[in-house]
C-alpha cells in the first residue's frame, strides 16, 4: 500500500491505499491503532477494487482533533476526508471502533455508501456501554521514567495483542502515538447508541466476528436485531485483519462481487 494525505476544512487525513478498478473499499481502524491494520488485509485481497485505509483524527499521521469530539463529529471528519478523495460512492469497512464511525457515515449520507461491512458490530445494551466505559479508556498519562510505555506494551498483550511480537509492537507504538486520541474515542464511544443506528441502516450490509473477539456475545443480537445483514464468522480474536488476511480478505471480496 502506498500513503498520502488528503487535506480537509478539518486538517490532514493520513491513509494508505492500493489501486485498483470499482467503487473503492474505505477501511477505518479500531482504537488506538491506524490504517497498518488492513495492510495484510489488502495484500491478501484478490478483487479489482481499490482499498483506503484512512487514519482517524488523533491516531496515526492524522491531525489530532480540538476539544472532545462525539462518534458524530468523527463521522463528519472521516466523511469529509472520504468525499476529499474524489469518491461519490464507497464500501464502508469498519472494524471495532472504525465500525462506530462507518455507522455514522451510513445513516447521515447513505447515498455515499454503497455497502456497510464491520467486524464486531457495537450492539450494546446501555447497561453494556456503562460497563465498558468503566473500563476503557486506559489511563495513558506520560510518565518521565517512560513507565508507560511498559503499561501500553501490556495493555497491547491484555487485548490479544500478542500473538505475534510484531503485531504487538506496531500496536503499542499506534498505542504510544495516540495515548490522547485513546481517552478521547473512549471517552465518547459508549456515548453512541451504536443499536439504534445500527437498526436505521438502509444500505447492504455485511457483519463478521471472530469467536474470540470481545464483542463476541454480542454478534448473536447483531444478526437477530437485522436479520437482512449477511454475517460470516471469522477467525483471529480482536485483530482479525491482522490475524487471519486471508479469510477476512475472501469474505470482503465474496460480498462485494456478490451485490
Amino acid at each position: 500500500m502506498r500513503k498520502g494525505y488528503v487535506d480537509t476544512s478539518l486538517g490532514q487525513v493520513h491513509y494508505r491505499h492500493k489501486d485498483g478498478q470499482g467503487t473503492p473499499i474505505v477501511c477505518f481502524h479500531q482504537t488506538a491503532s491506524s490504517s497498518a491494520m488492513f495492510e495484510a488485509f489488502a495484500d491478501a485481497f484478490g478483487g479489482p477494487e481499490p482499498i483506503y485505509a484512512l487514519d482517524t483524527p488523533g491516531f496515526g499521521g492524522s491531525y489530532d482533533p480540538k476539544g472532545m469530539p462525539t462518534m458524530a463529529d468523527y463521522g463528519t471528519a472521516m466523511c469529509h476526508a472520504v468525499k476529499a478523495l474524489g469518491f461519490d460512492k464507497v464500501h464502508l469497512f469498519g472494524h471495532h471502533t472504525g465500525a462506530s464511525i462507518a455507522i455514522e457515515i451510513a445513516t447521515s449520507e447513505p447515498d455515499l455508501v454503497a455497502s456497510l461491512m464491520m467486524i464486531g458490530p457495537v450492539v450494546l445494551t446501555a447497561e453494556e456501554r456503562q460497563a465498558f466505559g468503566g473500563v476503557y479508556p486506559q489511563p495513558f498519562e506520560l510518565k518521565a521514567d517512560g513507565s508507560h510505555l511498559q503499561t501500553m506494551w501490556e495493555y497491547v498483550a491484555s487485548i490479544g495483542g500478542d500473538s505475534d511480537l510484531n503485531l504487538q509492537h506496531r500496536e503499542m507504538v499506534d498505542t504510544a502515538r495516540a495515548w490522547e486520541g485513546h481517552i478521547k474515542m473512549y471517552s465518547k464511544i459508549w456515548d453512541q447508541d451504536f443499536a439504534a443506528l445500527y437498526e436505521k441502516i438502509t444500505v447492504p450490509m455485511f457483519i463478521m466476528c471472530a469467536e474470540k473477539d470481545i464483542l463476541w456475545p454480542m454478534f448473536e443480537r447483531a444478526k437477530e436485531i437485522r436479520p437482512d445483514a449477511t454475517a460470516a464468522v471469522i477467525p483471529g480474536s480482536n485483530f482479525e485483519p491482522d490475524e487471519a488476511p486471508k479469510e477476512v480478505a475472501e469474505a470482503v471480496q465474496g460480498y462485494v462481487s456478490g451485490l
